[in-house]
């Protein structure tokens, strides 16, 4: 009966320390996804290759760079 015991009190603590990794591994993922969704890419028209993260204008012709899909 008491290995019983000891082998429940064993198996509690290892979901405790199950859920509470679970519980901080969500809470990291929340953030990294919070941190990239705003995150855009803006390109050239004319110019595809030219790829940016804050808008502005090209340097290769000037113009614009529109929010890439």
């Amino acid at each position: 009966m008491k290995k019983l015991n000891s082998v429940l009190v064993g198996l509690a603590i290892l979901a405790l320390a199950g859920m509470a990794a679970f519980v901080v591994g969500c809470k990291h993922l929340d953030s990294d996804e919070q941190g990239s969704a705003h995150v855009h890419k803006y390109t050239c028209k004319m110019h595809p290759e030219v790829v940016q993260d804050t808008p502005g204008n090209c340097p290769k012709c000037g113009m614009a760079l529109v929010q890439k899909d």
